[in-house]
């Protein structure tokens, strides 16, 4: 049955240290945590790798994946790895990147070979890498066919060498539908955020899931359908962080459940 976990990034406004913030997680449903680069730096600091693995032991908590720019794993790359060895974390998660080079053909190409180089990198340690979209990646570019969506043309120049993050409410909120988002990235993306959005509002680019315009049940149920390891929970936005955890582990239990009830009927 596919799990579910939450992005820590969503509890960032409780200014904890991420094995605390790991215990909190811990009392929900969540099967599991995403991390990101502020909690790496955090280990730096006397047995914060320590404390964290004995949360996760605590309760059962698998770290999915993590998010680092590719700037950062190409700049600090053994700290990054040693990282993601001292809490068994297989996957790194590229969150974001340049807009400016998902405009021209030319500018996915040369992203998608860079983070191809970054893939094969991260191979050598047993780590594999996946790109998170945003919203820039849903414009248009001129190919030799005419206009084509900018995510589809960086997907099939990826040629399998990374796989994909699909972010269904960034994916909404830039007006791409989020249920063919899935479809492109089918059989590539064991880990999806599984969010929502208000499109017309900046602010709500992150909503809880259920308070938006994404159809969260559908998303869930194609992309366990397509391959789908984990649902993942995200409010970067939020306001209240606990509430939001509170929401989260509630919606995604129920999720989890129907979502996998739909395959197992398949």
């Amino acid at each position: 049955m596919v799990r579910t976990a939450i992005q820590l990034f969503t509890l960032k406004d409780l200014d904890e240290p991420t094995w605390e913030l790991v215990s909190r997680v811990g009392e929900t449903s969540f099967d599991g945590v995403e991390m990101y680069k502020a909690d790496f730096d955090a280990f730096e600091a006397d047995d914060a790798v320590e404390r964290t693995k004995q949360a996760l032991t605590k309760d059962s908590l698998e770290v999915t994946s993590a998010h680092a720019r590719a700037e950062t794993i190409e700049d600090e790359f053994d700290d990054i790895v040693a990282a993601c060895e001292a809490v068994d974390i297989s996957t790194l998660v590229i969150p974001t990147y340049d807009g400016a080079a998902f405009e021209t053909i030319e500018g996915i190409e040369t992203a998608a070979d860079r983070l191809g180089a970054i893939a094969d990198s991260l191979a050598e340690y047993d780590i594999d890498l996946l790109y998170h979209n945003h919203t820039f990646e849903f414009g248009t570019v001129t190919g030799e066919d005419g206009p084509e969506v900018a995510f589809e043309v960086f997907v099939d120049r990826a040629d399998g060498r990374f796989g994909f993050q699909p972010d269904v409410g960034l994916a909404t909120h830039a007006g791409y539908d989020a249920l063919k988002l899935l479809d492109v990235v089918s059989g590539q993306a064991p880990l999806v955020h599984l969010t929502d959005t208000v499109p017309d509002d900046d602010y709500l680019l992150h909503a809880d899931v259920g308070t938006g315009a994404v159809d969260v049940e559908a998303c869930a149920e194609r992309a366990v359908k397509n391959g789908a390891e984990w649902l993942i929970c995200e409010n970067g936005r939020t306001d209240d962080a606990l509430e939001s955890l509170a929401h989260g582990s509630e919606a995604f239990a129920e999720l989890r459940s129907r979502a996998g009830s739909a395959s197992d009927g398949q």
